[in-house]
């Protein structure tokens, strides 16, 4: 278990988001905080993706291709 220090403000608009959510505070910071570091994992695999790209070391295929690759596998 780790506690958070946060300001006035962002309490205050936490519990009124909790309460219209019928949750508590801790289960809504822990949701909200869950959803942020997933879409911040999200947005290193695409940068992560993107640089393959730029350098070369990925190519990209037709949506075409990518079925014919996966009815190959199936096979």
């Amino acid at each position: 278990m780790t506690t958070v220090e946060l300001n006035n403000e962002t309490t205050a608009l936490l519990a009124e988001m909790a309460e219209q959510e019928h949750t508590t505070l801790a289960q809504l910071a822990n949701r909200l905080l869950t959803e942020c570091l997933e879409d911040w994992q999200d947005a290193r695999a695409a940068d992560a993706a993107l640089a393959e790209l730029e350098s070369g070391s990925d190519t990209v295929i037709s949506f075409e291709d990518w079925e014919k690759q996966l009815d190959a596998m199936a096979r």
